[in-house]
């Protein structure tokens, strides 16, 4: 860890930014993995002098973007979804609507990602009404967005790139990714590209036990209920 707050050379490749934020964001990405820290802690995992990250944790504690339990260990605070909120905005009662009706219609569990860096966040999740053995996912699970059926499926909205995975390139063609055993063992994942009518870029990706659905009509449902999302929210109602 380092023992002066002199800020080290930038990360090649990171371009002009501003350090300070990039740290405070470091530190919320560190604390979504619901795992709760002290200040030494967070200290120690960014490389940071804990004078650094105490400062970042006291002014992001004032936003109620973290907060601190009696024992002195900081974790995401209820600041947080009030931003989550306000960047779905008035669409989140129209998505779990989606969601959960296309958990009942293919009796799996749906869930809407979008992309945070390196994984792609769960930020709504149902699952079928009639089937309560379904696989529960929380919200606010990750997965490498590179390494799981939601995230390869954001990336194929990006423009082409010679690294881009296999996948990646067939979900362009296919309109949808398929993986068995990522991001869960055991279970399938269907994921399809979602370009929101504002522009923002999500997945909407339905699993299931392995061998245990018909894939190509969970393709089709798929299909229809993302078509749902990339509309406008008045054309959503069938």
């Amino acid at each position: 860890m380092s023992s002066n707050e002199t800020d080290p050379a930038p990360k090649p490749g990171r371009g002009v930014r501003s350090q300070t934020l990039e740290r405070a964001l470091d530190a919320l990405q560190l604390l979504a993995d619901g795992r709760q820290r002290t200040s030494r802690e967070l200290a120690a995992e960014l490389d940071l002098h804990r004078s650094i990250v105490y400062r970042i944790l006291r002014t992001l504690e004032d936003y109620s973007l973290v907060t601190r339990n009696e024992d002195g260990r900081f974790r995401v605070g209820l600041g947080m979804t009030a931003l989550a909120k306000s960047g779905i905005g008035d669409v989140e009662i129209e998505i779990t609507t989606v969601l959960q009706e296309l958990s009942n219609v293919t009796s799996a569990t749906a869930i809407f990602c979008a992309r945070q860096r390196n994984d792609a966040v769960v930020l709504s999740s149902t699952r079928p009404g009639q089937s309560p053995a379904s696989v529960a996912v929380r919200t606010g699970s990750r997965f490498p967005v590179d390494n799981s059926a939601p995230g390869l499926a954001i990336l194929s909205l990006q423009e082409h790139s010679e690294h881009d995975a296999d996948e990646v390139a067939l979900a362009r063609q296919t309109g949808y990714v398929h993986t068995k055993g990522r991001p869960f063992v055991g279970l399938e994942a269907l994921a399809a590209p979602v370009r929101m009518p504002d522009g923002q870029e999500a997945s909407l990706s339905l699993l299931f036990p392995v061998g245990d659905k018909d894939v190509q009509l969970m393709v089709n449902e798929l299909r229809i209920y993302s078509e749902r999302l990339t509309s406008p929210a008045n054309d959503w109602q069938l």
